[in-house]
């Protein structure tokens, strides 16, 4: 036995030598922070959620509002711009920056940039939305990407046309000064418009042919059209950004859980779980996050509701786990101007009954934004699985626990 004399607070817990000893011999016992367990009861202690809110949601974030990594990535951004503005081949009615960067849900280290250009023409021949539809419109459609590929690299550019991107099926791969930017071909709908936000004339325009200029169902069932799913970027970047930040932080969480364990991962989903189960889209656990966030009525939390955000990510953790092992269907309305209601949604089942899993596109409810591409399959099971480990962890375990030995852990050392 060790005759080292017992520390007060020991002796303040009211504990034996041999507890003490025992405790030592227990890396998380001998870390205040394995005494922090999450207790969400109004006068129960707050340690976990202080803890959780001032150290582990500022990591996602933490460095990217004027940082060296964004302004880069805006440069990279401002080059690809006057290039797609400049090429013969395509005239651009506008460009919009998308993706997590657009949608202001980066995580640190783990973001590259969407652009997608709304053309006009194609070596001077007008493109209604016709044309970029079924088998002739994707045949058009990879043609414009080879061609445009073609014409970056003999600008001195790395160009790699990509048939299937990460979700969008058709996409050109582009290394700009060291920023990955992917470049996504999509019809103009608000053609001759003078509309200062063409995002909601091309968002009228594309969903009247989903829900019908009535608000229902069109005359013809809809199907889903990655075209229209393309055309829709300005819509979806809109709702997401128009989100609580303190909902965004929860979200950006989520996919840094989900990653690898290197620096080409992305939180939950990225930094621990993208090499074990890769091909979940970034903007389906977004989505989904939202959608809970949407459900448990934390949309714009309360400013002095201080456990609203660890709530919320134990909500999504849940959906995620519904949404494969119940088969619930994932639905975030948002609203009349970019969205559509429930029982709309309802009225497009056909397009994605057959799926595995359901998430639908907060725009667009034909597209379900979790349906299998072609070897791109996702282990729903194992995923599902996952949420319900952390889940556990963050109810029942220690933060030592969930920062040293959770799926999450791999996540917050990349970060930190």
């Amino acid at each position: 036995m060790s005759n080292e004399p017992v520390p007060e607070w020991v002796s303040n817990f009211m504990l034996s030598r041999e507890d003490f000893e025992y405790i030592q011999s227990q890396p998380e016992l001998m870390d205040p922070l394995g005494w922090l367990h999450l207790d969400l009861t109004p006068k129960g202690d707050k340690g976990w959620v202080r803890h959780f809110n001032g150290q582990l949601r500022p990591l996602t974030a933490q460095g990217l509002s004027a940082g060296a990594e964004e302004q880069g990535h805006k440069k990279a951004i401002g080059k690809v711009h006057m290039l797609l503005t400049n090429c013969p081949l395509i005239k651009v009615d506008r460009l919009h920056n998308g993706g997590s960067f657009g949608r202001r849900t980066m995580v640190r280290g783990l973001f590259d940039v969407d652009v997608t250009a709304f053309v006009t023409t194609y070596k001077g021949r007008v493109l209604g939305y016709h044309d970029w539809t079924g088998e002739e419109g994707e045949a058009l459609q990879v043609d414009m990407m080879r061609e445009l590929a073609a014409w970056l690299q003999n600008q001195g550019w790395k160009a790699l046309d990509v048939e299937y991107g990460t979700h969008y099926k058709n996409c050109i791969n582009m290394t700009v000064d060291g920023v990955e930017v992917d470049i996504k071909l999509a019809p103009n709908m608000a053609r001759g418009s003078q509309a200062s936000d063409r995002g909601k004339v091309q968002r009228k325009i594309l969903m009247k042919q989903v829900l019908g200029s009535g608000g229902g169902a069109g005359e013809e069932r809809p199907q889903a059209e990655p075209a229209r799913e393309a055309g829709l970027s300005e819509a979806l970047t809109a709702v997401v950004k128009d989100t609580s930040d303190r909902v965004k932080s929860v979200a950006r969480l989520v996919k840094v859980l989900a990653c690898g364990h290197g620096v080409d991962a992305r939180c939950w989903y990225k930094y621990s779980l993208k090499d074990k189960i890769p091909h979940v889209p970034s903007v389906l656990l977004e989505v989904l996050t939202l959608a809970a966030a949407q459900r448990e009525g934390l949309w714009y939390p309360v400013k002095n509701n201080r456990t609203a955000e660890v709530e919320l990510f134990l909500a999504a953790l849940t959906l995620l786990d519904a949404a494969v092992t119940s088969k619930e269907v994932v639905v975030l309305e948002a609203g009349p101007v970019w969205g559509y209601s429930r029982a709309q949604a309802e009225s497009c089942r056909h397009t994605w009954q057959d799926d595995t899993v359901v998430v639908l596109h907060p725009i667009d409810p034909t597209c379900n934004l979790a349906r299998a591409q072609p070897d791109r399959e996702v282990d729903w099971p194992m995923m599902a699985w996952e949420a319900r480990e952390l889940r556990q962890v963050v109810r029942k375990d220690s933060m030592w626990t969930l920062l040293n030995e959770s799926s999450l852990a791999p996540a917050i050392r990349a970060l930190r």
